[in-house]
């Protein structure tokens, strides 16, 4: 079912329920109020008899009979009978036989002083009357409302026609006033599908509205700009992974073809044989880091944390890289004692940290002449904090919003070894353990990158 049918039924549904308890609550409110005044009519019929028949003396039964059939039974065709109190018929103004009345209906009326009750289509009204002579009179009337129930028909059937074109309306005008509500998500839905892979710069309109459908699209076009920019990142990995593994695969093939083109002595054979491994390590470590570039990927999901002290893995690190690079100098120290361990201890993954460290002290020894990287720990009441310094080369202030993208190296860094991956793998490390990594550098005097990570 389509959203503006549904919204359409469901405001017709609401519309219709409170119409219908509206039209039931108000009929049985006319009901209760028709009746309630033909009631009061019986009353003053009843007290009307009574008064003609006790109070005035010159008035005996024929008399008053005459005078009731003649004038008062014009308005309604009521029976009235007056008891005295031996509950004998005092006066009736037809034949007391065929007025319904019974002993327990009287007894009733003497204890109630006033009663009202129903009998079959008729209204019965009984009360207590006392003359001046401090005489009981106990007084029965009953009639049919004949023209309160034809009114209270009138008033239901018109009720009803009412109510059943205000719903048709209330159809009628839920199917326009859903489409007018939709209008703007339909125009968003025929925006979304003309736009594909190949023009995600197409945005959707979103007007001057503040709505929620103006919030929608322009969440929406938020999405696709970083859609956009994934794919940038994407197509531009690709170029460049491309290139970085061509290039020592072009250079094996040529080293090859050259060995093939003739004879060689052992020694010759040797040289080629060695510039092959160089080319080939170059080939292993590029591979390694586009795969670790594929594992930071993975998402928080697949990384399973654990509480690491951060100084343990600061020390292994140094131990290993000092060992591969014997020319390599790594200083790590605090800048304050902790006196509580946590205040040094995240929650983490440890090879993927041990990777982020091991890219920073590697740069940092790399580019400085001195091969010397300086690492401080310190930290606050939230965060650990490590900040890796060098005195190398430095990174162009135009330049140090890239150095995290893939495959990106800066333009002074161009004769030195390497890929332009570890920089990209560190800060998607950082970002999977909800930390940051932020570097601050000046060309000629070297860099400093700060690893925040929350502490437990």
């Amino acid at each position: 079912m389509k959203i503006r049918t549904k919204i359409a039924l469901q405001f017709t549904l609401i519309v219709a329920t409170i119409l219908v308890i509206f039209s039931v609550s108000l009929y049985y409110l006319l009901e209760s109020y028709t009746r309630k005044e033909f009631n009061n009519y019986l009353v003053d019929r009843a007290k009307t008899t009574a008064q003609l028949l006790i109070k005035e003396k010159n008035i005996d039964n024929k008399l008053l009979k005459i005078f009731d059939r003649n004038t008062l039974s014009t308005l309604y065709a009521a029976d009235v009978l007056v008891f005295n109190d031996n509950n004998e018929v005092a006066y009736s103004n037809y034949e007391a036989d065929t007025i319904y009345y019974n002993p327990q209906l009287l007894e009733k009326v003497r204890k109630e002083k006033f009663y009202e009750s129903t009998y079959k289509d008729k209204e019965v009204v009984g009360l207590m009357y006392k003359n001046e002579e401090s005489q009981n009179y106990l007084i029965l009337a009953q009639s049919e409302d004949v023209y309160g129930k034809q009114k209270l028909e009138n008033i239901r059937d018109a009720m009803t026609i009412g109510l059943l074109s205000a719903i048709l309306l209330t159809i009628v005008f839920g199917f326009i006033f859903s489409g007018q509500s939709l209008k703007p998500i339909s125009r968003i839905n025929q925006e979304v599908s003309k736009i594909t892979a190949y023009n995600l710069t197409k945005k959707l309109s979103t007007s001057n509205n503040k709505d929620e459908i103006a919030q929608l699209a322009r969440n929406f076009n938020e999405m696709l700009s970083r859609i956009e920019r994934s794919f940038e990142l994407q197509k531009s990995f690709v170029s460049n992974a491309s290139h970085e593994l061509r290039t020592p695969l072009a250079a094996i093939k040529s080293e090859i073809q050259v060995a093939l083109e003739k004879e060689r002595n052992s020694t010759e054979y040797q040289n080629i044989l060695k510039t092959l491994y160089i080319d080939n390590q170059r080939l292993i470590q590029l591979t390694n880091g586009l795969l670790q570039l594929a594992k930071s990927e993975k998402g928080d999901e697949s990384v399973q944390l654990s509480p690491i002290r951060i100084d343990e893995v600061l020390f292994e690190v140094q131990d290993e890289l000092m060992h591969q690079h014997t020319n390599y100098q790594i200083a790590i120290d605090f800048e304050e004692i902790p006196e509580d361990d946590n205040w040094v201890t995240v929650l983490g993954n440890k090879p993927l940290l041990k990777t982020v460290f091991n890219n920073l002290f590697d740069n940092a020894c790399k580019y400085s002449e001195d091969k010397l990287a300086t690492v401080n720990i310190r930290f606050n009441r939230r965060n650990c904090i490590v900040m890796v310094s060098d005195k190398g080369i430095g990174i162009p202030n135009d330049e140090l919003d890239k150095v995290f993208e893939p495959f990106y190296r800066t333009k002074n860094a161009s004769s030195f070894k390497g890929h332009g991956i570890g920089l990209s793998i560190c800060k998607r490390i950082i970002d999977m353990h909800k930390g940051r990594i932020v570097v601050k550098s000046e060309v000629g005097e070297g860099s400093t990158f700060n690893i925040i990570l929350p502490h437990i």
